[in-house]
């Protein structure tokens, strides 16, 4: 007999298949589920009269190809705290059966076991807060808890635990079903446990954290099939709904995955420097990082209350974990600051960074932008030149570029490079900000037998010349009737002046050097000068 089926409570195993109407099937004529067939009185919405799939095998797959596991090992929940309350409700009967946790932890388990009627086993973390895999066994041997959650890194204290751990646990348990709630996975150093996750082994997902769609409520429940089968027989009908479902599949498109990669890593980089800064201030006892947050003890934390709210920063303070326990979470460069000043820190400048999603019938655009790190540079528009000459506008202007294009290639490379354009210059624009300190203006470049000469003026006001010509229809897979018109593009997304002048007798090296001579035009005109706080204009504004 399998686990499943022993610890299961018996009346769940008795429930038949969940009996609801199927997917909307075009093509067919669909008055299966007492729907309203009219369309709603909603923008954007098409669709949303009728019930959604209860469980996608698109996204079902995609977040299966996403954790490396087949889609029959993986159940998409309402985010993962949905799953939590599946597995309590599919397996503990009231007042007779309990789940395990280690304190200080997420409070969901303990409350969802309550809810259920359940008893609560609890472990705890070292006074130091490391995990201490041999008094979650000796806690657990003779409790024998239907289920232990292990929250790795673990929330609030950031604490790691070693897959090998879980391991040993699960072995030396074999009637608890181990559950690794893997939230904060993506900003974690550990290995996933997921592909490891059948028998009494089981990984909770979630798309709230690293991907953004916490209002989405998107997690998922990965374990063995016969797992998957019994938790989809508490499940609700319909339990996603069709606009999370859509932003879900957004979210996860191939284009949008290295600018995922690149949000991590910038929040690991300001996690770091949060807790560097934070390590000197005198009141503060002690800082963990962990996951997308830190945690802190300090000495006064009603004191530290009152500063927060008058500053209307706020966190989580977690007395139940420490006297003076505080969660932080990692935000952006300006939410940073504004937790620094509280502390009575000084802020560096807040970093000059853009995203820019823009979809259209033709193509799927994704683009982070970084005007103050000279890289990493990672292109791909689908048009293999016009990468190469992005790759020297960001080269050549010092600023970091992450881009990637998912277009209609396959008909013209037109719309994939025009809508880059467009979306490099909206992101230029954006990071720039009130555009403070800015050089605003430049620059001039020969390029062997080749001069280019480009001239910028961030001035907010869009204006594009282009003087020169070419003899071949294309340089590599990009059209040379195209370069004047990403430059106009850039001028209008951008809301600057660009003048490009080229002259030569080599058609590849006049498109080489118009982007080069951009790329260098755009490093005069975006570094800070000075004191780095003056706008230049006479007019106060740009």
């Amino acid at each position: 007999m399998s686990i499943v089926q022993r610890l299961a409570r018996p009346a769940i195993l008795a429930l038949p298949p969940v009996d609801i109407a199927g997917a909307p099937v075009p093509g067919t004529v669909r008055l299966d589920a007492n729907e309203n067939p009219y369309l709603p009185l909603v923008q954007g919405q098409p669709g949303i009269n009728r019930y959604p799939d209860p469980q996608p095998l698109s996204l079902r797959r995609r977040m299966a190809d996403l954790y490396g596991v087949t889609a029959d090992r993986l159940w998409v929940t309402r985010g993962s705290d949905d799953a939590i309350d599946l597995l309590i409700r599919a397996f503990c009967e009231a007042g007779r059966d309990s789940i395990a946790i280690v304190e200080p932890t997420f409070s969901a388990y303990a409350q969802f076991a309550r809810v259920q009627g359940a008893d609560v086993v609890r472990a705890r973390l070292t006074d130091d807060f490391r995990f201490d895999a041999d008094a979650v066994i000796a806690a657990c041997r003779d409790a024998r808890p239907k289920l232990l959650f292990l929250c790795t890194p673990n929330n609030p204290t950031g604490t790691p635990v070693d897959p090998a751990d879980v391991r040993r646990i699960a072995g030396a348990l074999p009637d608890t079903l181990v559950i690794a709630d893997e939230a904060y996975g993506e900003f974690s150093d550990q290995p996933s446990l997921a592909a490891e996750a059948e028998g009494n082994v089981a990984v909770l997902r979630t798309l709230s954290k690293a991907y953004g769609l916490a209002g989405a409520r998107i997690g998922c429940l990965i374990g063995s099939p016969e797992l998957v089968d019994l938790v989809s027989r508490v499940s609700p009908p319909y339990p996603l709904p069709g606009p999370s479902i859509a932003a879900a599949l957004d979210a996860l498109g191939p284009e949008r995955m290295p600018i995922h990669r690149q949000r991590v890593a910038d929040l690991l980089a300001e996690r770091a420097r949060l807790a560097g800064a934070l390590r000197g201030v005198d009141e503060i006892r002690s800082v963990r990082e962990g996951g997308n947050f830190l945690f802190l003890e300090v000495a006064d934390p009603e004191d530290l209350a009152r500063r927060l709210a008058a500053a209307a920063v706020r966190v989580r303070f977690r007395p139940n974990a420490a006297p003076g326990g505080v969660r932080i979470t990692v935000g952006t460069a300006e939410e940073n600051a504004a937790v620094l000043g509280v502390f009575g820190l000084a802020a560096d400048r807040p970093g000059r960074r853009a995203s820019v999603v823009r979809d259209t019938k033709e193509t799927r655009i994704a683009l982070a932008i970084d005007l103050d790190r000279d890289g990493p540079r990672q292109i791909d528009s689908g048009v293999p030149f016009f990468d190469h000459m992005l790759d020297q506008v960001a080269a050549h202007g010092g600023f970091a570029l992450t881009l990637a294009c998912d277009g209609d290639t396959d008909i013209d490379p037109h719309h994939s490079v025009e809508d880059v354009a467009i979306a490099l210059g909206t992101a230029l624009n954006r990071a720039l900000g009130d555009k403070r300190g800015i050089g605003r203006f430049g620059f001039a470049l020969p390029m062997d037998e080749t001069e280019a000469q480009v001239l910028i003026d961030l001035s907010g006001r869009p204006f594009a010349r282009f003087d020169g010509s070419f003899a071949t229809p294309a340089v590599g897979d990009l059209p040379t009737q195209m370069v004047p018109h990403i430059f106009r593009s850039i001028a209008d997304s951008l809301g600057a002046a660009i003048h490009v002048r080229v002259s030569g007798e080599n058609d590849h090296h006049k498109v080489e050097a118009c982007f080069k001579a951009f790329g260098r035009a755009l490093r005069q005109g975006l570094a800070i000068e000075g004191r780095g706080d003056a706008l230049p204009s006479t007019k106060g504004m740009l």
